[in-house]
């Protein structure tokens, strides 16, 4: 009996994408490193021209402390990395979603231990003449007491972490930014470069932008940082001061022998050369931190490729293990195999033949499981469309109506047992009901007459109250205005003016963030999956023109095209549909993601067409398709742009 074939495991896509992340990960790590010295060599003593700046003395030994803190921003990143927009129908539902995840609270723990850290390797750098030390000593006595001066620069340093922590949250700086358009396009000359920018080459662009970001946040809370560390609370501790004091003369004491009084000096610790060394400091700290994030942005957003191959190439099976990327259950592995199989679609033709020729494999060929997962993402954008226009259901419809329950029996024996037998109802004596009896009879009768009885009107001396309150609260106009628009036609004019201030922008439902959300798909959506699938789709059925010895392509150009057709006439319709909300007050019916999807689909249209026009009839293509094709191709007729309609507007 021959042995049964051996099946060959296949490998995720994960195991291949995660080494290829580590190594990305090494190389931002060096160019953080790289930061690390320049500052460690700053905050030094200069007192040698050699040791000041040699990496195997004090330079270098900061340079490794000075790491730690840095580092700790690549574990948050790590931990809390995604990919795509966050999509939302407003910032205030953006702030109800994410606000009460342990990212909130895991963010600004980082950020904080990274300060205090900062702080500490700081401080212990400083030279003399910075007075700094923890400790000092009274003239004449030489008894210890505790200065002041590093205590607030250590409280700069926690309040500069939460600023950067906020920051962090509110501009999603875990987001990963992949490009969009990952190949050239159809009619470019040259297909074989790529579109990604050097890592390197993007930090010395980033870099002045970074300066300045670094530098206006640490003047700005420099500044503010006397006013926030001396203000009165109100509550215990009643000031950041006396907190900061107190908390740091309780571990002191254990080492030396402190006054004991426990109230903070007379005189305020700022002076302007310490409100300079703030605003230096703070710099330093907040150059690791912009540049750290924006080298880990930088790195892991690059192409998944290893030694200029697809990051599978060295899998047995290529083609599953890319298969489980394209089905992966995270946004951002569905993102790099989508960008790996957009670069095979463009640059590789060998790889490209092996997905032709491989038939025989479970759940179908290779090619039709690539060609249902692309479809799936091109289709999945009409189903969330189609599932906001959907109906809502009304609540009295799911309401059921209760069954009547069945009438009682007369007799449960029947009546041809006898009229005189004890199932008689006609002859049997009606028993005999006692005074209480009737009395729960008649107040039962009472109580279920009243309660089944419909709601009477007010009585008119109510009727008569209420028009009278009204009309000592509301205006004429007000009570006409009330019965007519409601409550927010009543105060839409002051509606207005908080929606048109910075307090209202966060309750803004603007046209773009509602297609996001709806186009893309909540909580994340990136656009760049739905351009590489279609990208990916055109591309391979070109490319079977020639390599495909099988012809096992040329059946489903029909859908494609007809996918696409679809795709853009639901997509053109759903923008001029959808309409502005009422609380949209600038009313910009402006989509760029829309806009880049529709772009994408008329190109590959356009190629399919001109690819396959002439084998229409060969592939069952009627000519009204085409010429329906050709029509949803072509650019937008310049039109009469479309009334911004607003949801509310019956308000006036």
């Amino acid at each position: 009996m021959p042995p049964a074939p051996r099946v060959v495991r296949v490998r995720p896509y994960k195991d291949f994408l995660t080494p290829a992340l580590h190594r990305r990960f090494a190389m931002a790590t060096a160019a953080l490193f790289g930061l690390c010295y320049v500052e460690a060599v700053l905050i030094g003593e200069w007192n040698s021209l050699l040791w000041s700046w040699f990496p195997l003395g004090r330079a270098g030994l900061r340079t490794a402390l000075l790491f730690i803190p840095a580092f700790m921003i690549f574990i948050l990143r790590v931990s809390q990395l995604h990919v795509g927009l966050r999509t939302s129908y407003s910032s205030w539902q953006t702030f109800r979603t994410y606000f009460f995840r342990p990212d909130i609270v895991q963010t600004g723990v980082w950020y904080s231990l990274s300060a205090y850290l900062f702080s500490e390797i700081f401080i212990w750098s400083a030279s003399k003449d910075a007075d700094l030390n923890r400790i000092n000593a009274i003239p004449k006595t030489h008894r210890p007491i505790l200065n002041e001066r590093p205590i607030y620069l250590t409280t700069f340093f926690y309040i500069l972490a939460f600023v950067q922590a906020g920051c962090h949250i509110f501009y999603d700086y875990d987001r990963i930014d992949l490009p969009v358009m990952k190949t050239r396009p159809q009619a470019s000359p040259n297909q074989t470069t790529h579109l990604v920018v050097p890592p390197m080459a993007q930090l010395k662009g980033r870099l002045p932008s970074l300066i300045l970001t670094s530098a206006q946040r640490a003047i700005v809370v420099a500044l503010v940082t006397p006013i926030v560390y001396s203000m009165d609370l109100g509550v215990y501790p009643y000031s950041i001061r006396k907190f900061a004091w107190s908390f740091t003369r309780s571990w002191a004491s254990i080492f030396w022998n402190l006054p004991k009084t426990t109230s903070p000096p007379a005189k305020f610790p700022w002076r302007f050369d310490l409100i300079v060394r703030t605003m230096l400091s703070g710099f330093l700290l907040l150059m690791l931190w912009e540049l750290g994030n924006a080298a880990f942005s930088v790195y892991v957003a690059q192409e998944p490729l290893k030694n200029e191959r697809p990051i599978t190439h060295e899998s047995r099976d290529p083609n599953g293990s890319l298969l489980t990327g394209l089905r992966g259950k995270k946004l951002q592995t569905r993102a790099f195999a989508f960008w790996e199989l957009a670069l095979i679609a463009q640059n590789y033709e060998g790889r490209r033949k092996i997905i032709f020729e491989d038939l025989d494999r479970a759940g179908g060929s290779t090619w039709s499981q690539l060609r249902d997962v692309c479809l799936d993402v091109i289709n999945g954008m009409e189903s969330r469309i189609a599932e906001y226009q959907a109906p809502k259901p009304a609540a009295d419809s799911q309401k059921k109506i209760p069954e009547p329950e069945p009438l009682p029996r007369l007799s449960e024996k029947p009546l041809k047992d006898g009229l005189e037998q004890p199932g008689d109802i006609f002859t049997s004596a009606r028993p005999q009901k006692r005074d209480s009896s009737r009395t729960i009879e008649a107040i039962g009768r009472f109580a279920k007459r009243h309660g089944q009885s419909e709601p009477t009107s007010p009585e008119p001396k109510s009727k008569e109250l209420l028009l009278k309150a009204e009309s000592a609260v509301l205006t004429p106009g007000q009570q006409k205005a009330l019965s007519d628009q409601g409550l927010v036609g009543l105060f839409k004019t002051q509606i207005t003016w908080i929606l048109n201030s910075r307090l209202g922008y966060p309750f803004r439902q603007e046209y773009r963030r509602k297609m996001a959300a709806i186009v893309l798909g909540t909580p994340y959506g990136d656009v760049g999956i739905i351009v590489d699938a279609a990208d990916v789709l055109t591309r391979f059925a070109i490319s079977s023109l020639t390599e495909d010895k099988y012809g096992i392509v040329h059946k489903d150009v029909k859908v494609m095209i007809q996918t696409f057709t679809k795709a853009i006439v639901r997509l053109e319709g759903f923008k001029a549909e959808i309409g502005v909300h009422w609380t949209d007050v600038e009313a910009k019916q402006e989509s760029p993601e829309v806009d880049t999807i529709l772009a994408t689909l008329r190109g590959d249209l356009q190629a399919l067409i001109d690819a396959f026009d002439e084998y229409a009839e060969d592939l069952k293509i009627s000519r009204t398709e085409m010429r329906v094709a050709r029509n949803a191709a072509a650019s937008p007729a310049a039109a009469s742009p479309v009334q911004a309609v607003p949801e509310m507007a019956h308000v006036s």
